[in-house]
């Protein structure tokens, strides 16, 4: 993930986290009980917090430093430093909620887990070469800059979640980034999407968090008192 240096050669080998920045980086069959994961996972919870990571590696080298733009990867001194910046999609089988692991639930906490058991009838039409999802094609520019009466929009949604699901208050202030992230790409404010987000951060798998999401979005009738 972070790379490494060939002890007999010194030759340097780069890492997936600078290899694949400003592009998508997708995990397949990701797994959490395999040795050597745990430094993955380390790698992983620094670029997706804050996009930087650095590591001793105790093993001489040259110096060796590359940039893009405002993002880094530098060698020096036996020690790995990098600055990068990609969405990443991990895709696994196993039940994260079942690992008694505090960095694999730190690492679920700085994505939006969606849990899913796929009906019966849309795994026989995958099968039949339907598509199960829709891609939409986005561009959104590089930087963005929230204003503060939209950020007070999105902080709205998301008191609101929290203040009906007790589970929400543990992972409130990252999801808080991730709706800014959802308006910076989409340009607006999607408050379904914006509540589904914040239901599958609570742990709800994808039926259950659209349930929500749509009771969220129906028309409450008033209650009227009695005399």
């Amino acid at each position: 993930m972070i790379g490494s240096i060939d002890r007999a050669t010194g030759q340097f080998i780069p890492g997936l986290a600078w290899e694949t920045r400003k592009k998508p980086l997708l995990l397949d069959e990701f797994r959490t009980g395999e040795r050597g994961d745990a430094g993955a996972i380390d790698v992983l919870l620094g670029v997706l917090e804050t996009g930087h990571y650095k590591r001793k590696v105790a093993v001489p080298s040259r110096v060796i430093e590359e940039r893009d733009g405002q993002l880094f990867y530098r060698v020096e001194d036996g020690e790995i430093e990098v600055q990068t910046r990609f969405p990443c999609i991990i895709a696994t089988m196993k039940d994260l909620e079942m690992s008694r692991s505090e960095k694999i639930r730190a690492l679920v906490q700085r994505c939006i887990p969606i849990r899913y058991d796929l009906p019966d009838e849309v795994v026989d039409a995958a099968l039949e070469g339907s598509l199960v999802y829709h891609a939409e094609e986005f561009d959104p520019p590089q930087e963005v800059t929230v204003s503060r009466r939209d950020y007070r929009r999105i902080i709205q949604v998301a008191r609101e979640i929290r203040s009906s699901d007790p589970r929400f208050r543990e992972v409130y202030a990252r999801s808080v980034g991730d709706l800014c992230r959802i308006f910076a790409v989409l340009g607006h404010h999607d408050v379904d999407l914006y509540r589904l987000v914040c239901y599958l951060k609570t742990g709800c798998h994808l039926e259950k968090a659209i349930d929500l999401m749509n009771f969220d979005a129906k028309p409450k009738r008033p209650v009227r008192g009695s005399k």
